[in-house]
């Protein structure tokens, strides 16, 4: 059977920009699904009510704050409000650099909002999903979480964490539907913390998945109720190579990102 968004209440993380917002469009226009979009910048949480209407509803906060979620909580219980679905998009991507190059402060931000805000959701908001006869948990981990390689450590060790903690948990929760995306490179924002050249920029635009595409695939697999979402040719690339060859794989992505000569990589 199916899993079917129509008129679903839906907390969505990373609602303001990328795959968070296409994600929101959709489940809005295309679903009549009624969305709380969470997010830091409040700004752009209410542009996009001013495009989708009231089905779509700003919720400012910082994800990777335990109080704001029992907050969040609190109020859908006094407003006697159900939610069926929690999709935890939200994420960052740290600079890329050698273990011995980052510090325990880039490794702490990025457990904070990769997985642990992940968790948080889920412990806030499972008593009320539960509820729901269809109720869902769809969390996104990332194509670093299967296949290491050189420079993105604490990117790595965070959704790494996020992807064994939910297919653990699918094998716990038989009544709720529980997926687990791991996705290549998109044409987002993400490399925002990267501050790449102008040329570094244009070559990752290139090689990026298109924005578009890339959420048709995710929404596809998820109406599928796939566990396992991979998507994206160096995603699939990654698994296959760590898979197969699980010394040969990483070496040959950590030389490739060395050889590029691109500045960003300068420090793995």
């Amino acid at each position: 059977m199916k899993y079917d968004f129509t008129n679903k209440t839906v907390i969505l993380t990373g609602a303001s920009s990328g795959i968070g917002k296409e994600m929101a469009k959709r489940l809005v226009n295309r679903f009549n699904c009624t969305v709380y979009g969470v997010a830091r910048r409040e700004e752009l949480l209410c542009a996009i009510r001013e495009e989708l209407g009231e089905r779509f509803i700003p919720t400012p906060f910082d994800v990777s704050i335990k109080d704001e979620w029992i907050s969040l909580k609190n109020r859908l219980e006094t407003e006697g409000k159900g939610i069926d679905v929690l999709i935890n998009c939200a994420g960052i991507l740290p600079r890329f650099a050698s273990v011995e190059n980052s510090t325990s402060q880039e490794f702490e931000m990025a457990m904070s909002v990769n997985f642990l805000s992940q968790v948080y959701a889920t412990e806030a908001m499972l008593p009320i999903i539960k509820k729901s006869t269809q109720g869902a948990i769809i969390s996104f981990s990332s194509s670093s979480a299967l296949c290491p390689f050189a420079g993105v450590s604490a990117y790595c060790a965070s959704k790494s964490a996020s992807k064994m903690y939910f297919e653990c948990m699918a094998r716990e929760n038989k009544d709720i539907y529980i997926a687990t995306i791991m996705n290549g490179f998109v044409k987002t924002d993400i490399m925002k913390n990267q501050s790449p050249t102008e040329r570094e920029a244009k070559i990752f635009n290139k090689v990026c998945a298109d924005l578009d595409k890339t959420v048709n695939k995710i929404m596809r697999k998820i109406r599928r109720r796939k566990k396992r979402i991979i998507v994206g040719f160096d995603a699939h690339l990654m698994n296959f190579l760590y898979k197969f060859f699980p010394n040969l794989g990483p070496k040959i992505i950590s030389k490739f990102l060395k050889k590029t000569n691109f500045e960003i990589f300068k420090d793995i």
